[in-house]
């Protein structure tokens, strides 16, 4: 099984939302992977295909940060429905 990581051009917009640090409050360390808010499954994909490896799913963290605290960074169902809403909206304006 592959599992997909972000769009290069995702993870340059939330490196540039985050000025490169962490997400993690308190922490001043450079971003060194991006964590999926929704766990990237099977499951989460083919119910949630445009938030999944969207902005709205992704939390640039420290190495600490994704190894040691990335249960923190957390999206539930129900809000990641509502992204999905949103951004199926949002494709359909273009």
């Amino acid at each position: 099984m592959t599992y997909e990581t972000f769009p290069d051009e995702v993870k340059q917009d939330v490196c540039e939302a985050q000025n490169g640090f962490c997400l993690e409050d308190k922490c001043y360390k450079r971003i060194h992977s991006y964590h999926h808010k929704l766990p990237n499954t099977d499951y989460n994909r083919k119910k949630f295909p445009l938030f999944i490896h969207s902005p709205f799913n992704c939390a640039g963290l420290c190495f600490d940060g994704h190894t040691n605290r990335s249960n923190k960074f957390k999206v539930t169902e129900n809000e990641a429905g509502m992204y999905e809403r949103y951004l199926k909206k949002m494709k359909g304006k273009k």
